[in-house]
């Protein structure tokens, strides 16, 4: 399998015992030196389809291929070439921050002179260097999260895979997880992140992939989606008096606020202006609008416990 494409999944699928299905047809193509964002609301697929790229979990059917290595066939290649940041990664709370990131390079393979040099880079390009001898005991939740964190772009792995990496993190913290995401990549590396923060996901990522009960319903850049999209202006409207069915491409409603859609400017002051709204507010779309109209607009409607 050539590996022009750092992962690629074609056709994959798991079903669970009981019969329950985390994954129906995934599909999708993941390019080196860029990050791949994979979005969709809970239960959509994302996290089983970490589990089977990183060869976590056996697929009941499909291909994937990560470094043009088979996910199944040659699984061990595979795990040679990954890290991973899975949801429920924990630090050895004995440890220090320095200490995890250290020992883990040195499980792996690296020498401990190579592998505390590299850890020191770490922790300083992700804010943990002032706690970097601070027991595991006493570290925060986020504190704990960025040294997992830590660990798998430390690596220096070809391909990582970080399931919702900055759930929980003040907003410096994520900041400077994503720099140094965005540094992995710009190394050559592919990195697959999953996030339910559509301001994150569009400041990362390079390459979209959106999942909606267990099958992914477009891919591509955020500019090539956001293109793609029948409307290009959305107006908020605080309490209208008037619906503008009629006049909208499409309708949002959340509680006393409507979003409406629109394929001009003109369009969307016309709405604004018959709506006689208490407020209303013209903007262009923005990633959660293709986010909404991706996954909620999906063609097939798949109960995944039916298949």
């Amino acid at each position: 399998m050539p590996s022009s494409y750092a992962v690629v999944a074609e056709g994959l699928a798991k079903r669970y015992p009981g019969g329950v299905w985390g994954a129906v047809d995934v599909s999708f193509s993941s390019p080196w030196g860029r990050v791949t964002v994979l979005l969709g609301p809970n239960g959509a697929g994302k996290t089983t389809t970490i589990g089977m790229v990183s060869t976590i979990l056996k697929p009941s059917r499909g291909r994937g291929f990560v470094a043009g290595f088979d996910i199944v066939r040659e699984a061990r290649e595979v795990r040679r070439r990954i890290a991973l940041v899975p949801q429920e990664a924990r630090i050895d709370l004995n440890w220090t921050p320095l200490e995890a990131v250290k020992w883990y390079l040195v499980a792996r393979g690296w020498s401990i002179r190579d592998a505390e040099r590299r850890a020191r880079e770490v922790l300083k390009q992700l804010g943990l260097w002032e706690i970097r001898n601070r027991s595991g005991w006493g570290l925060s939740g986020g504190q704990k999260r960025k040294t997992v964190t830590a660990m798998a772009l430390a690596t220096e792995a070809e391909v990582v895979f970080l399931d919702e990496p900055t759930t929980g993190l003040d907003v410096e913290s994520r900041y400077g997880v994503w720099d140094a995401v965005r540094g992995a990549a710009a190394e050559g590396r592919c990195i697959v992140f999953t996030t339910h923060d559509m301001r994150e996901a569009e400041m990362l990522a390079d390459h979209a992939v959106f999942i909606s009960k267990g099958r992914v319903v477009a891919e591509g850049s955020p500019r090539r989606l956001r293109g793609a999209l029948p409307y290009r202006y959305r107006v908020v409207l605080r309490r209208p008096r008037r619906d503008p069915q009629g006049l909208a491409a499409k309708i949002i409603r959340v509680g006393d606020t409507l979003i409406a859609y629109a394929s001009s400017r003109s369009e969307a002051h016309a709405i604004a202006e018959d709506a006689e709204a208490e407020s209303a507010t013209v903007e262009p779309v923005g990633f959660e609008d293709v986010y909404l109209y991706y996954v909620h607009e999906a063609r097939k409607e798949v109960k995944l416990n039916e298949q």
